[in-house]
């Protein structure tokens, strides 16, 4: 078992702004593998593509655009193999994001809204390849609608599985933004500290 993603379910609480379950270390997906019907494993280039592709449209179905650039971010550095758990960390606590999974697939803002993020978009499959997709190959997946429940779906015509089995919007408006920009500087320095807005919205959605 992945150590960090243990140390992420056992990091469970309830989110300080509505009680939500929430998952403040979450981490990495467990390693996963992608092929289609035929067997082909998906290359770098393809999954590049998608990845802009769903970060390019996600935001029109729904949800907070704040909310959005604030899981991109985090996001984006989880995808690298070395990248700084704890940048996403803050930035996911900057923005109020409800992690429902330890994995962060499955988010909420304080609103309600429900925000998907397949694991392809979080982590390499363990057999993607890292070489130009053959001419004329294409690797397609389906829409998802960020506001209803639902697990997310592998890219179309690829199946996703398991390499281990299964393991277990905002009103900042545009200050989600701006906070971001100062969050490495401030993790880097070891200056980050826990955020304690105590708003007093409430919501009963979530709580199990």
């Amino acid at each position: 078992r992945d150590p960090h993603l243990h140390q992420a379910i056992r990091s469970k609480t309830r989110h300080p702004v509505n009680g939500a379950t929430h998952y403040p270390r979450f981490a990495r997906p467990s390693s996963y593998r992608l092929s289609d019907p035929d067997g082909n494993d998906p290359t770098s280039t393809e999954l590049d593509d998608k990845r802009r592709e769903f970060w390019d449209t996600q935001p029109s179905y729904g949800g907070s655009a704040e909310m959005w650039a604030a899981l991109k971010m985090a996001a984006e550095t989880m995808l690298q193999p070395h990248g700084d758990l704890a940048l996403c960390h803050a930035v996911i606590e900057s923005a109020d994001v409800i992690v429902a999974e330890p994995d962060m697939t499955v988010c909420y803002d304080t609103m309600g809204a429900r925000y998907d993020i397949p694991k392809w978009v979080l982590r390499n499959p363990s057999n993607v390849r890292f070489k130009a997709p053959r001419s004329g190959a294409q690797l397609d997946h389906e829409r998802v609608d960020a506001s209803s429940p639902g697990p997310t779906p592998a890219p179309r015509g690829y199946a996703l599985d398991d390499d281990a089995g299964s393991d277990a919007g905002s009103d900042k408006g545009s200050s989600v933004l701006s906070a971001v920009s100062d969050l490495e500087g401030d993790v880097a320095n070891g200056e980050w500290e826990t955020n304690e807005r105590g708003r007093d919205r409430r919501s009963s959605v979530f709580v199990e």
